[in-house]
């Protein structure tokens, strides 16, 4: 029995996110967060993962998904990382720890919380 055009989710223009995480704490020390993740991240280098940080509103979000064709090779993932004004530098580290796929590592937010609080951004 042949499928109908409808039923075909490859022809689908919407991507379905993967994973989705929230996280929710209030810290109201004056810092660049956007700055901080992206010094972070520069230590991370997380591979095969494109990441985009933008200043959010409510909540740290941290959105992650699978790379279309057309947005470059097949096999990467992409990362949005929402970060709101009120975020700690802590709740930072562990989301793009978690991103990168090693919250699991011992002192490694606190290595990220030292060395990316410590230097400027390139």
């Amino acid at each position: 029995m042949a499928r109908a055009p409808e039923d075909d989710l490859s022809l689908s223009r919407y991507e379905r996110f993967e994973e989705s995480h929230g996280y929710e704490v209030e810290d109201h020390e004056s810092f660049d967060r956007v700055a901080f993740a992206m010094r972070a991240l520069a230590i991370l280098r997380p591979a095969r993962l494109q990441v985009v940080v933008y200043q959010g509103t409510r909540e740290l979000r941290v959105e992650r998904g699978p790379r279309s064709h057309a947005a470059g090779p097949a096999g990467g993932e992409w990362a949005m990382v929402g970060i709101p004004p009120h975020a700690s530098r802590e709740h930072i580290a562990w989301g793009l720890a978690e991103l990168a796929g090693v919250a699991h590592v011992p002192f490694m937010v606190d290595l990220l919380l030292r060395r990316a609080s410590r230097h400027p951004y390139r």
